[in-house]
């Protein structure tokens, strides 16, 4: 399964938005057990859907809800829901309410959109990692220059006349070190998004 955390509370209200805003059909988003994660109808979070709850269990990957068929399940309204998988394991459901006719390529449609939206989530975060790590790196170099430069200002005083040439070197270590310092400064106060 993919990172759980791709699955967030914020990942699913932003695909029930998309989704509805583009259809204007009522949308849930259901993960482990059928339960509600989210929902164009706030009241139906955390409920349980049983098409969902079949679908998540393994029984089937897509299921057609009609009128008849909602008054003999638990916690549905007419509709279609499929399953989300994910690099190829089952990760959700989404469901789309209407008639199952017109709600099936709808509910298509927000399993491309869901699939799109958690591939996102994981490209950003695997990009902030990388930005942390460069970030870090950079900032120890900078550590390590202002460290090169204290000694080498030691050892320039330690030569007198004859280290003349090496303070010069050593005050633009130090500058260099405070520039790059100043820069992740500016860059930490900009948030760390890329």
């Amino acid at each position: 399964m993919p990172e759980e955390s791709l699955l967030s509370q914020a990942v699913c209200e932003r695909i029930v938005s998309l989704v509805h805003g583009a259809t204007g059909h009522g949308v849930n988003v259901m993960g482990s057990g059928g339960r509600i994660i989210a929902s164009s109808d706030p009241a139906r979070i955390g409920t349980l859907h049983e098409g969902a709850r079949r679908i998540m269990a393994g029984e089937l990957d897509e299921i057609a809800i009609d009128p008849a068929t909602a008054e003999s399940m638990k916690g549905v309204r007419p509709g279609y829901n499929g399953a989300v998988r994910f690099d190829g394991r089952l990760f959700a459901c989404i469901g789309i309410s209407g008639d199952p006719a017109v709600a099936k390529p709808l509910q298509k449609m927000a399993e491309l959109v869901m699939r799109h939206e958690l591939e996102r989530e994981r490209l950003g975060k695997r990009e902030s990692g990388i930005y942390d790590g460069v970030r870090r790196d950079i900032g120890d170099i900078a550590e390590r220059m202002e460290v090169l430069s204290l000694n080498g200002s030691v050892i320039a005083a330690r030569l007198g006349e004859k280290g003349r040439g090496f303070k010069i070197v050593v005050a633009e270590m130090r500058r260099l070190a405070s520039q790059i310092g100043d820069k992740l400064k500016e860059l930490e106060s900009r948030g760390s998004g890329l």
